[in-house]
């Protein structure tokens, strides 16, 4: 299992180093604890932290000293063990002895509860915002264009930007508090799909269709149609997801979200489907 230490020698885990987010010019001094981008340094170590986690570079079960973290990224104890306390709060790190942490392994159960939970306020966010969602077709129809290029080019992290906003266009209509709660299981979900992308590399290509018709029964304003179409799109990435993590598993709490957002006339996906992100 990797130590922060070891990644500290692989990847320059310092000031300025190499960790995507994290750059020299950010911090400034501790004295007024602010980055230079406006944020605190606990803000900025929790940031750069939970950015690992979710592109994989920190890897689920890796040991995480804040001894070792005082002295990688040069900033003082109490932001450090402020951000290891709000990441362990949200389930991206698990307490150990010693004043230690580690990141939270990978769980198949965890899969089930986060998808079924995004499918259920994804799609009632999505028939919410389909009748106000005229002003962010274009935006749409322009971020569908990237995630082609992009699967085009077999570039995922290209894909995964674009990706993200046109979830997020998708539910912004809903408001304000529940576009908070979807971004935040869109992140707890992304953690798995970058990781697990290594077991199923071109899944993401496979979603581009199913894409498609979700925006074309947005630019329709037909609400249940969209929401019914995104509920099966989610479920058939959960379902994959769970079939790497525990292939005897049945998903039951994803297909039973699925009947409770979708149409009655659109079937949850097969246990056997193929994963479209």
């Amino acid at each position: 299992m990797t130590s922060v230490s070891e990644l500290s020698d692989r990847r320059r885990f310092d000031r300025g180093g190499d960790i995507p987010g994290l750059d020299a010019d950010l911090c400034e001094s501790e004295e007024n604890g602010a980055s230079r981008a406006g944020r605190t340094n606990t803000e900025w170590v929790y940031e750069t932290l939970k950015g690992a986690i979710l592109d994989g570079t920190l890897e689920p079960g890796t040991a995480i000293s804040q001894s070792t973290l005082f002295q990688s990224i040069s900033v003082s104890r109490t932001p450090v063990r402020e951000a290891i306390r709000m990441l362990q709060a949200e389930g991206w790190l698990e307490s150990q002895p010693n004043k230690r942490a580690r990141v939270a392994p990978l769980s198949a159960s965890d899969v089930e509860q986060q998808f079924a939970a995004r499918i259920a306020l994804e799609g009632l966010a999505v028939g919410i915002s389909v009748p106000h969602m005229a002003d962010d077709l274009p935006e749409m129809r322009d971020l569908l264009r990237q995630m082609r290029v992009a699967v085009e080019a077999h570039d995922y992290e290209a894909w995964v930007t674009p990706h993200k906003a046109f979830h997020r266009a998708l539910t912004r209509g809903a408001g304000e508090m529940i576009g908070q709660l979807c971004a935040s299981l869109s992140d707890s979900t992304q953690r798995y799909i970058n990781l697990c992308m290594k077991d199923m590399p071109m899944a993401y290509m496979l979603g581009e269709a199913e894409h498609q018709t979700i925006y074309e029964a947005c630019e329709e304003g037909n609400s249940l149609v969209a929401s019914s179409l995104l509920a099966k799109h989610l479920a058939r990435t959960a379902i994959q997801l769970v079939g790497i993590l525990d292939p005897s598993r049945e998903p039951t709490p994803i297909r039973t979200a699925v009947k409770l957002i979708g149409d009655p006339g659109i079937d949850a996906p097969s246990t056997k489907s193929r994963g479209a992100l």
